[in-house]
């Protein structure tokens, strides 16, 4: 694609490759600047939920003000793909300066110390990364860090690691309640402890084991021990990645503190925010109804003179600023176009009408039972119709009893067949005799006579 128009996009350069997409050194045609442009797969657009919260995100990105977040020029869609134009920051990203070796203590911390500044203003914002690792963190040739990516969540045909549930990230860097579903400012933490270990040592904290072995390390186990850092440090790694999230800092600023504590420094080394190109403007994508499979939402565009005008833009400055508030948390993630490990993402719960095993035993039960009844009723039906006869002897006996009989008609030799209703794939079949009912008189007794004192006496 390079050479081609994408857009108000001349694509220059490709500058990195994902299962979610591509990120592109574009030519943006509408303001003459270069722009990093991250392109999402195809299937990203097709979901309007997911393109909802793409927009509704990326929107709230747009508008951080700090400087260790990259800024974002404005987003859309083109061709049936999501685009994403943000400032092209000359740089390396950290997950490519760990292939040289760790980085030292000093060093490491200060880059902590840069990234949790990006960390606070999300969050302030109510946004929560979920995808904080070397791969998006961006160093600038002056030492000036990014945090990049906002806006940005995978779709949900990315691989997955749990059957139910929506967990976005990267499995190395996540939180432990993130298996579970749940995502908080906290988790963010973690995983940004999580990349002050690997600066340390330029080793994930639990290696790079099997995804099953990864998260029981996640769960249950405590990071390694750093032997080069002081034990200091090594404490404030302990609470950084702890299990539960009460027990981590409150904030990344608190983590950041502590850790230029621990090696003996007030504050982060003071750096001045390198030259970009000129603030960016925003412009949004238009209101999503229903399902848009490969919707184009910007015109093609062929050679400049047949380009229709571009769209309006709304700049930054004239937005409101982000302010924290009783809102909800907005949860966001990315796509990784140059860590090529899967994401564990948590596909969307699909719903069929089933007979369960449970379901299956109360209907059984029920029928069974509505059978029994039947033939209770179906037996009994003679005895209360009078079939039978009820004689009592006329005579009387002193010391006896009226004596009480019913005659019954004979059992058949054949059960009558009772059969109850079928389910589709069971046949149930019962049956069940005609029940006969005889009362048979009761017991005669006779109660000898005795005389006091005896005859004869």
């Amino acid at each position: 694609m390079a050479g081609q128009q994408f857009g108000a996009y001349r694509l220059d350069r490709l500058i990195g490759r994902g299962s979610a997409g591509e990120v592109w050194l574009a030519h943006d045609d509408g303001t003459g600047r270069a722009v990093a442009l991250k392109i999402l797969s195809p299937s990203a657009a097709e979901d309007p939920d997911y393109r909802r919260r793409f927009e509704r995100e990326a929107n709230i990105g747009a508008r951080l003000d700090n400087p260790h977040v990259v800024p974002i020029h404005a987003f859309g869609a083109h061709q049936g793909r999501l685009y994403l134009d943000m400032a092209h920051i000359p740089g390396v990203d950290v997950a490519h300066k760990l292939r040289l070796g760790p980085m030292r203590a000093p060093e490491a911390v200060d880059l902590i110390a840069q990234v949790a500044q990006a960390l606070d203003a999300a969050h302030a914002a109510r946004l929560v990364h979920r995808d904080v690792k070397p791969a998006n963190i961006i160093v600038h040739p002056s030492g000036f860090a990014y945090l990049i990516d906002f806006g940005i969540a995978r779709s949900s045909n990315q691989t997955t690691i749990t059957a139910t549930g929506f967990t976005i990230g990267t499995l190395a860097y996540m939180a432990p309640e993130r298996f579970a579903g749940n995502a908080e400012p906290r988790s963010d933490i973690y995983s940004l402890t999580c990349v002050l270990y690997e600066c340390l040592t330029a080793r994930r904290p639990f290696g790079d084991t099997d995804p099953v072995q990864q998260l029981h390390a996640h769960l249950h186990d405590d990071p390694p021990h750093v032997e080069s850092a002081p034990d200091a440090l090594n404490q404030v790694i302990a609470r950084g990645m702890a299990k539960k999230p009460q027990d981590r800092y409150r904030t990344a600023g608190e983590l950041a503190t502590a850790a230029l504590a621990a090696i003996g420094m007030a504050q982060p080394i003071p750096r001045t925010p390198p030259e970009l190109e000129p603030p960016g403007r925003t412009r949004a994508l238009p209101p999503l109804e229903g399902p848009v499979p490969h919707t184009r939402v910007m015109p093609e565009t062929g050679s400049p003179a047949n380009r229709p005008p571009h769209p309006t833009r709304v700049a930054p400055e004239n937005l409101a600023p982000v302010a924290a508030g009783p809102r909800p948390t907005r949860v966001l993630s990315k796509p990784n176009p140059d860590d090529a490990e899967p994401d564990v993402i948590r596909a969307p719960a699909t719903h069929h009408p089933v007979f369960t095993p449970r379901l299956l035993r109360v209907i059984i039960g029920l029928i069974i039972l509505a059978v029994v009844v039947f033939a209770v009723i179906v037996g009994c039906t003679p005895l209360m119709s009078g079939g039978g006869q009820h004689v009592v002897n006329p005579g009387t006996t002193t010391g006896h009893s009226p004596t009480l009989t019913s005659e019954a008609p004979a059992p058949t030799s054949e059960p009558a067949p009772t059969t109850a209703p079928q389910i589709p794939g069971f046949t149930f079949t019962f049956q069940f005799p005609t029940p006969t009912f005889t009362f048979a008189p009761p017991p005669t007794f006779t109660i000898p006579t005795w005389q006091w004192p005896p005859a004869g006496q």
